[in-house]
């Protein structure tokens, strides 16, 4: 809704808590006790958030999960908050590991029943009680790499393999959602080459990435090269990632060679999966990231970000030599 007194677009309390991952008890504490948002108060009392307070909760969310204070922080401006967390880059909060066991657990023990209820319940409640930054980094690919173990035993069928990939890619996209991302965020493309089927870890990547800050542009599985780069170079793309799972081989190695020949000039290609290390060894490709797991997939992200708001969204239109 907007205020009648100056027309910007507010947001109740049920909207931001979706947004940022706040709790009603937290917006309030950090509210009263510490200051770090002010928001409008409609004539009935009620609590409206605009798009400034929006992205300033989520700066001071991800700032908590580095390991600052609220306290210690909370009287920054949004300038010191974003240097703050470009200053910590290698700081992810991961998940208490008896929590973590137990709840990858429970989801295990509802995908063997084939029980879709107790899953997409058990994986609302890992969101819940470890936190989003936690389920994308620790929870999510620990369950799924489980999964996968299980079905190629002959443990888990094709049906429970299935039931636990659908359900997880309807709580990433939960994740995804929840973050409001700035119009000048800088931009990431993300998809998996042509060849390369498996769809999860790309969409891991995206909820890391609009956790950190990224407008994502997610373009699923099985993208040829000449796809992928048109896209970039649409969206002036500050980065693409893709994700590599299964796919190995002359032909993969070709559309990620592709990929990085034709990206514009100043934009970044990241690549990481299981099979990411040998396609980039036989691709030979100078000036591509290899990363080895989401918490460098956190660090690139940043360090990328530090450059100059200048430069993201500079015109770029030359390919690779």
């Amino acid at each position: 809704m907007a205020d009648g007194a100056s027309g910007v677009t507010r947001y109740p309390m049920r909207i931001v808590m979706s947004r940022t991952g706040l709790t009603a008890d937290v917006l309030r504490a950090w509210e009263r006790r510490y200051g770090a948002v002010r928001p409008w108060r409609s004539p009935a009392g009620q609590r409206l958030y605009s798009d400034h307070d929006v992205e300033r909760l989520l700066l001071l969310r991800r700032a908590t999960l580095d390991g600052h204070s609220i306290g210690a922080i909370a009287g920054l401006d949004e300038s010191a908050l974003e240097a703050l967390l470009e200053a910590s880059p290698t700081s992810v909060a991961h998940a208490p590991d008896a929590e973590l066991d137990a709840l990858v657990r429970d989801a295990m023990h509802a995908t063997e029943k084939l029980e879709a209820s107790a899953l997409e319940a058990t994986l609302r409640r890992a969101v819940m009680a470890l936190g989003a930054t936690p389920f994308v980094d620790d929870f999510a690919p620990r369950f799924l790499v489980d999964v996968g173990e299980r079905w190629h035993a002959g443990t888990f069928g094709v049906a429970h393999e299935h039931l636990a990939s659908s359900l997880m890619r309807r709580a990433l996209d939960r994740v995804i959602e929840a973050f409001a991302v700035s119009p000048r965020a800088p931009r990431l493309v993300v998809a998996t080459p042509a060849g390369e089927q498996h769809e999860l870890g790309a969409m891991l990547v995206a909820a890391a990435a609009a956790q950190e800050g990224w407008r994502v542009i997610y373009l699923g599985a099985n993208l040829p090269s000449a796809e992928i780069t048109s896209a970039a170079r649409q969206v002036r793309a500050r980065a693409v990632a893709l994700s590599l799972v299964a796919a190995r081989g002359h032909d993969v190695v070709t559309e990620v060679r592709a990929t990085a020949r034709e990206l514009p000039e100043g934009t970044s290609l990241l690549i990481g999966g299981r099979t990411a290390g040998d396609v980039e060894r036989e691709a030979r490709i100078g000036g591509v990231r290899v990363l080895a797991d989401m918490a460098a997939l956190r660090r690139a992200l940043r360090a990328i970000r530090s450059v100059s708001e200048s430069d993201l969204h500079a015109p770029v239109s030359h390919p690779r030599r």
